[in-house]
């Protein structure tokens, strides 16, 4: 549904193109504004309880969208949908807390290929229903699932969520970290990590400018239809999430980096394909492929956010101690939020003047190449947390 979103907004709002850009942003803003004080949060008073409130403002931001009579009034959901990402660097925290260091990227993708599963049927399932039913009612149904869905999730995660700090020893390293600033833990962190951070910026750039056009470039230049383009993001999803056990299972083996350039080194590969070619079997040979590469890569920006995949988790999890991962995480996804914070308007305003000058662009994500190769290295063992 996400990927047709922007559709909804164009077809059925009477959206412009340059608006679009403009709510994309305003989604954006969790990255920014939400995601460095929710890793703070978690770091203090635990994971769970940031996560299960960021949870139940799934609900409430789904059913304002829902509401919106014109593109205007999507913009309150929009604002909840941003608070939520509160609870993003909770939920990294407690993953990385809750798995052996030894097997960790193993863990990672089993995590990532049990929960991509979904995503393997719903975007030919929206898609076929939004050709059935139409865009807008579609659309509309879908948000009303969706709040259920969150709803549902509130629960279960208020329920069977264990805390992963123990408070008596958080309590003690709390008082301690009073006398550290945000900077002062930062500075504490390897180059590798800041390479990492350089790497997320520019995949989350790139990703960001385009990403909201690429259904309307789809629908609207190609001439696919709303079935045909879910097919394809079904297929890319239902190559890669069995394939996220593997490539976890790999870095553990050979080592995270060499599925980090993979995933990321192929970043562009979906959008300049869409540029490149007009027949619907080639495109559903590249998405395949696409499929492939996020699986075994451990995740590209579609198979894992701006973080990354597996093998992206694990490495960030080794690096950085158990203490200061909610405060790196949510530094690292509000940093890169507000640096790329304009690309969605600027998409828009590329894509009105010139849709395939926008695809094009796309191939500036290659720069990560040499950043992986030269600057991410992995810690020696006696040196993993």
């Amino acid at each position: 549904m996400d990927a047709l979103w922007s559709l909804y907004l164009v077809e059925e709002l009477n959206t412009p193109i340059t608006v679009i850009g403009l709510l994309s942003m305003i989604q954006m803003t969790g990255s920014i504004l939400f995601q460095l004080p929710g890793g703070m949060l978690a770091d203090k008073y635990g994971r769970k309880r940031v996560i299960v409130y960021g949870t139940s403002l799934r609900v409430f931001g789904a059913l304002l969208l829902y509401a919106a009579p014109t593109w205007e009034w999507v913009v309150p959901g929009l604002i909840i949908n941003a608070i939520t990402a509160v609870y993003n660097p909770a939920f990294s925290a407690i993953i990385a807390d809750s798995m052996p260091r030894e097997s960790r990227g193993s863990a990672f993708g089993a995590y990532r290929m049990f929960t991509s599963i979904p995503g393997i049927f719903m975007p030919y399932v929206s898609g076929y229903y939004l050709e059935v039913l139409g865009i807008r009612d579609g659309v509309k149904i879908g948000l009303l699932l969706f709040s259920v869905a969150a709803a549902i999730a509130t629960l279960v995660r208020a329920r069977y969520l264990k805390e992963t700090i123990n408070e008596s020893k958080q309590v003690k390293e709390t008082q301690v970290e009073k006398e550290e600033g945000l900077m002062e833990v930062m500075k504490k962190q390897s180059r590798t990590i800041w390479a990492m951070f350089s790497v997320s910026v520019i995949s989350g750039f790139i990703m960001r400018m385009s990403a909201s056009f690429l259904p309307i470039y789809a629908y609207n230049v190609i001439g696919l239809t709303t079935t045909q383009f879910g097919l394809l993001q079904s297929v890319a999803s239902g190559i890669s999430a069995p394939l996220y056990l593997v490539g976890g299972m790999l870095s553990d083996k050979f080592g995270r980096v060499p599925p980090i350039l993979i995933a990321r080194g192929c970043g562009p590969l979906d959008s300049l394909s869409l540029l490149l070619l007009r027949d619907y079997n080639q495109l559903f040979g590249v998405y395949a492929t696409v499929g492939l590469i996020e699986g075994m890569g451990g995740g590209r920006i579609r198979g894992g956010g701006f973080m990354g995949g597996p093998a992206w988790e694990a490495l960030m999890a080794e690096l950085v101690l158990p203490k200061y991962r909610g405060r790196v995480n949510g530094f690292i996804a509000s940093a890169t939020g507000l640096l790329t914070f304009p690309a969605s308007y600027l998409g828009g305003y590329i894509y009105d003047s010139n849709p395939d000058l926008l695809l094009g662009l796309t191939a500036i994500q290659l720069l990560v190449i040499p950043i992986i190769v030269l600057f991410v290295k992995e810690p020696k063992k006696d040196e993993q947390y």
